[in-house]
């Protein structure tokens, strides 16, 4: 069974790179281009992981977060931010890893994968996996 990602980001040319690459390795990809959207996503849709853009729509990337950090405990959880001052506030709401645009797809692809292995190590533990700042 393919991997579900759930990619959340207002610029669709932002989604292309990393969507092309994320399918091409055999993902399941669900674009989403607002809070509300990837909201909706994620109570439909059992996702294996959540790339999220913390900064669209004013506070909506800061909603998701928010939303997806108390009820979806062993969901990883990349967020992407063109502000680097973002990172110690995302990294202390328990996010796996922050990346910081634009995105170098080897770094994104590398994270995934550490990512989704050390979560289904935690998933187990009812916490999330210790924060990975990546710039």
């Amino acid at each position: 069974m393919k991997k579900k990602v759930l990619l959340v980001d207002d610029f669709p040319g932002v989604c292309d790179s990393p969507g092309r690459a994320l399918r091409w390795e055999g993902y399941d990809l669900t674009l989403a281009s607002n809070g509300k959207q990837a909201l909706n996503a994620l109570r439909s849709t059992g996702f294996d992981l959540v790339l999220l853009d913390l900064n669209i729509t004013a506070t909506a990337g800061w909603n998701a977060l928010n939303h997806i950090v108390t009820t979806s405990l062993a969901l990883p959880l990349i967020l992407i931010t063109g502000r680097p001052d973002q990172q110690p506030l995302a990294t202390q709401k328990g996010v796996t890893a922050v990346l910081e645009k634009p995105l170098g797809l080897p770094l994104l692809l590398e994270v995934r994968e550490r990512a989704l292995t050390e979560t289904a190590v935690v998933r187990g533990k009812g916490a999330r996996p210790e924060s990975i700042c990546l710039a």
